[in-house]
């Protein structure tokens, strides 16, 4: 006698990770256990029958791009998203420090975030070190622009890490300098990290709190797995932290940690071994490792083959962008890491970039392993003609996150050129030629919201809150709702060889599932990102509960 449901899901609609189809569903335990007339069977008396009656019901949603340790700690610090001139980025920070008189006297502060975009700044120009001197002579100040690719510090921050007119740029980095030579506290790509390795690491138990909770959030957003990069600094020590979190009962959803391509094989075995325990295995594991070719379209450091449009606004050095594979170890990491047994997932935002990095996969070993690998172009954002079909040839994953578009409307024809637009941010094409797609958002680059990512893969615009006026970017690659979710759920777990148990809504899969307030077949695009989460189960248990009672 089979056992009887714990949650039986009737009357309403179902996508299944590939299309829609009928409830009822019903849960045992942590799977699914049938879907179709058959799952009426298994009600029992303890049942908790769920009529989805003008709602929906989806996998959880898989977000397969974020820095999520990172994200969570930027609760901790200085938030200048919303500052509109290099004067009220100042005036941010100094009402901070005002707020911390006893860090400031005993020299322990330090003003550290990310947000501001100088494309909200009067002329587009870059924010002033003299304005943050003027505020903080004396506490070293680092703030990044919202894509963290570019950065602004003051004198205090760049003595700290000691930078000065005769220290030379680093390799993939940029010490932007004024007419006499002196830095002028802005630095890009990996000019920035040599400051962050000059801040101290924050605490454990800061790590955790944070770590609470934007998990709480996440859960309440319908997003049962994700994707975390904590490799642009081996001091976070992820891996350990959602360990915890998971022993003590705290972990409300399912994590893969990537690691930085480059690093010691063996080493990162070893690290592997430490965390795996059979309890662990399909709640915390270690991922990709993700090596860097480029930076960002806003920063103009994304690598193109041609000049930008813009580049008046550059210097005559970084014209085409800013490559961060200047040392020329790419390719070598990548087979490496190939041969090893590791997926690679490679940061390619520019046209040129992305090139790069399908040449780097193509040397690593034959096309039946490439398409087994399944390593990964993370953004993808801009193709040269004949890219496309390359990189579905390779079974290479293009690992979106279609929420950068709407904030790159502003600039995209500015930076590129109508003709270039033509091959941005290509998914019905990808699809066309049947690529590997999944979804994510690169949080906390991006809000962690999958429903404003779904509306902007569905219309090319931004979603309407931002208030972003705009026609739609090349309307002819938006993508069909069906394939928009299978992104955000199928093939985001695809992305990370986790298809055979996440993704699906089928028979013995992981009841990592979600009810939306609507139908959303029934809706008008812009009702898409006002939708709310009823119900989140992680492996039939439920971590986020929105309902109300006669829903039930």
């Amino acid at each position: 006698m089979p056992e009887p449901a714990d949650f039986l899901f009737t009357d309403g609609p179902v996508f299944d990770g590939e299309g829609w189809v009928e409830a009822p569903l019903a849960v045992c335990g942590e799977r699914v256990a049938a879907l179709g007339p058959e799952a009426l069977e298994l009600r029992g008396p303890q049942t908790r029958v769920v009529s989805l009656a003008g709602r929906c019901l989806l996998p959880g949603f898989h977000d397969a791009h974020t820095h999520f340790l990172g994200g969570a700690l930027t609760a901790e610090k200085i938030d200048p998203s919303g500052v509109r001139s290099s004067a009220e980025l100042a005036a941010l920070v100094a009402d901070w420090i005002a707020a911390r008189p006893q860090e400031r006297a005993a020299g322990t502060l330090w003003v550290t975030g990310r947000g501001w975009d100088a494309d909200h700044f009067p002329g587009g120009a870059w924010p002033e070190r003299v304005d943050l001197d003027r505020v903080a002579p004396d506490v070293p100040v680092i703030l990044r622009r919202r894509d963290g690719h570019a950065a602004i510090a003051n004198g205090a921050a760049l003595a700290r890490a000691g930078i000065d007119r005769d220290r030379p740029d680093p390799p993939g980095g940029r010490i932007l300098r004024d007419p006499s030579g002196e830095p002028s506290g802005i630095l890009l790509e990996t000019a920035v990290d040599m400051i962050r390795e000059a801040i101290p690491s924050p605490e454990r138990a800061t790590k955790l709190r944070a770590l609470r909770g934007a998990l709480g959030a996440a859960s309440a957003l319908g997003i049962t797995s994700i994707q975390d990069d904590p490799s642009y600094d081996d001091r976070l020590q992820a891996g350990p932290l959602y360990a915890e979190l998971f022993e003590s009962g705290e972990l409300p959803l399912r994590v893969s940690i990537w690691r930085r391509l480059g690093r010691e094989h063996g080493e990162l075995h070893a690290e592997a071994a430490a965390l795996v325990s059979s309890r662990l295995r399909n709640h915390v594991r270690y991922g990709m490792l993700k090596g860097y070719l480029d930076g960002s379209l806003g920063s103009r450091t994304a690598q193109l083959w041609e000049p930008y449009c813009d580049r008046q606004a550059c210097s005559a050095a970084e014209a085409c962008g800013v490559d961060l594979d200047e040392a020329g170890v790419l390719v070598e990491h990548v087979v490496a890491a190939h041969r090893a047994g590791f997926q690679v997932g490679l940061h390619a935002i520019g046209d040129r970039a992305l090139s790069r990095g399908l040449d780097a996969f193509a040397a690593a070993g034959p096309l039946s392993e490439l398409r087994a690998r399944r390593h990964r172009i993370e953004h993808a954002q801009l193709f040269r003609e004949g890219d496309v079909e390359r990189l579905a040839a390779q079974g290479t994953v293009a690992s979106v996150q279609p929420i950068h578009l709407a904030s790159d409307l502003v600039i995209a024809r500015e930076r590129l050129g109508e003709e270039r637009c033509r091959n941005a941010y290509p998914w019905a094409s990808l699809e066309e030629a049947g690529a590997r797609i999944a979804f994510g958002t690169d949080w906390p680059i991006e809000p962690l919201a999958p429903l404003d990512g779904l509306y902007t893969a569905l219309t090319r615009l931004a979603p309407p809150a931002r208030g972003i006026a705009s026609e739609p970017f090349h309307p002819e690659q938006a993508l069909s709702l069906a394939s928009a979710l299978r992104a955000y759920t199928l093939g985001a777990a695809e992305a990370a060889h986790q298809e055979d148990r996440l993704g699906r809504l089928a028979p013995d899969y992981y009841a990592d599932l979600v009810v939306l307030s609507a139908d959303l077949r029934a809706l008008a695009p812009d009702e898409i990102p006002e939708q709310r989460v009823e119900l989140t189960l992680r492996g039939g248990e439920v971590v986020f509960e929105g309902y109300s009672k006669s829903a039930l």
